[in-house]
């Protein structure tokens, strides 16, 4: 745990370094400074990953699969079922190393850098999004399911697309290069990991304008699926890793506790797009249905923890939903504050009296929202890190076994897990 918490405070001592904005700084010094701020936290992260020995419950699965698979060669591309994209990976790193540690090394990096290159070009808060990143097992992810944590990166490059695609015109969507590009990509996450390809039917439901109207079709398609959910897990993998069949990933659900904690966000992200009638950009529209849908599969999963990995589609979409719905809410806010400032002000004579007037108005406007913004944030980063702390408490060794955290050097890291746990 100490590792994990080192990367949260460093990622904090960064932020102090590279994202408080100066009236003095330059564009290209902002633009700068957000560049190495993200370089440095994602590299950390690799570090960290790269370092680790035994970390994640599917460790030796995943070594014992790198190692045969690199002394059969090209020969045989076929391993258990895993995807073909993955295997030809792990063929191709055979050709120069036998050693799990550089495959997975090689996997940690091809993991990191879809989230971190989603952050550079999306993100209106990068230090909020790394910070969700490092506490909302994202990165315990990417230490565990080494197939998944592929798939999800080559998905936050497909995001380029999919906005361009919502954003755009859709007479002809046979002619739409943002569509087949993002099918493309999706397509080539699918060969490390299958279940991405749910994303696909995704960017057309974020077509659907969310209202009143709409937003139930949300309930209702959770309360028939999950009624439905054993039928179509039968059917399902009775084609599809058959391994999962009969296997307490089927039998049993996820505890609540988890999905109490993005629920929330999902709550709020609703209230506040009640609150501004759901007059939404059509990218907003997008990243909430995203998240709906991450909730949707917070909720299943606490029937069946297979589903656990559905939601991890539609989690690293935080990392630019919660910055852009906190942007959304103080521009909002402001607007609403400086309206009822005026309108107290119509009636103040002579016009540069009213001026001065209107200015201390505006400057409190701003301060008042300035603060209220501030308990927001707060609010958020305290509720990712408690999310954090329960995954890495409760289960004996953290949420995806990332605990205790060893090193492949042999060298000892402080343990503090007890400390916790008791």
């Amino acid at each position: 745990m100490f590792v994990y918490l080192v990367n949260i405070l460093a990622v904090c001592v960064f932020a102090l370094l590279f994202c408080r904005k100066g009236a003095s700084r330059t564009e290209r010094e902002e633009k700068l400074n957000r560049f190495f701020f993200i370089i440095l936290c994602f590299v950390q992260c690799w570090v960290v990953s790269s370092m680790r020995y035994n970390i994640g419950t599917d460790y030796y699965m995943y070594a014992k699969g790198f190692v045969k698979m690199a002394e059969t060669g090209f020969s045989d591309l076929k391993y258990e079922d895993w995807e073909i994209g993955y295997i030809l990976l792990n063929k191709f790193i055979g050709l120069f190393t036998k050693k799990a540690s550089v495959m997975f090394s090689i996997a940690a990096a091809l993991s990191l850098v879809g989230p971190m290159y989603m952050t550079w070009r999306h993100s209106k808060n990068p230090f909020m999004s790394v910070f969700i990143f490092l506490n909302t097992y994202l990165f315990y992810l990417t230490l565990n399911y080494v197939r998944q944590g592929i798939a999800m990166s080559i998905m936050c490059f497909a995001f380029d697309s999919m906005k361009r695609f919502i954003e755009g015109e859709h007479k002809h969507l046979w002619k739409n290069k943002d569509m087949w590009l993002f099918i493309l990509l999706i397509g080539v996450a699918a060969t490390f990991h299958l279940p991405v390809i749910y994303l696909i039917p995704v960017l057309f439901v974020s077509l659907i304008k969310l209202n009143l109207k709409t937003l139930p079709i949300y309930a209702v398609g959770l309360i028939v699926y999950f009624a439905a959910s054993d039928a179509v897990l039968k059917v399902v993998l009775s084609h599809f890793h058959k391994e999962y069949a009969d296997s307490r990933f089927i039998k049993y659900g996820i505890s609540y506790v988890y999905a109490i904690f993005m629920l929330v966000i999902c709550v709020a992200m609703i209230a506040l797009a009640f609150w501004m009638r759901f007059r939404l950009t059509k990218y907003q529209n997008m990243l909430l249905h995203l998240i709906l849908m991450m909730g949707f599969w917070q909720i299943v999963m606490t029937k069946h923890a297979l589903f656990e990995r559905f939601s991890y589609y539609t989690m690293p979409f935080l990392l630019i939903a919660i910055p852009e719905f906190i942007s959304m809410f103080k521009e909002k806010l402001l607007e609403l504050k400086i309206s009822k400032a005026n309108k107290k002000l119509n009636e103040i004579n002579p016009n540069a009296q009213r001026k001065n007037a209107v200015v201390n108005a505006e400057t409190r406007a701003h301060r008042k929202v300035g603060k209220i913004v501030l308990g927001v944030n707060v609010f958020v980063f305290a509720l990712m890190l408690t999310y954090n702390m329960v995954g890495l408490i409760i289960p004996k060794n953290g949420a995806h076994g990332v605990l205790p955290y060893r090193t492949l050097y042999g060298f000892d890291i402080p343990n503090i897990d007890g400390w916790f746990k008791s």
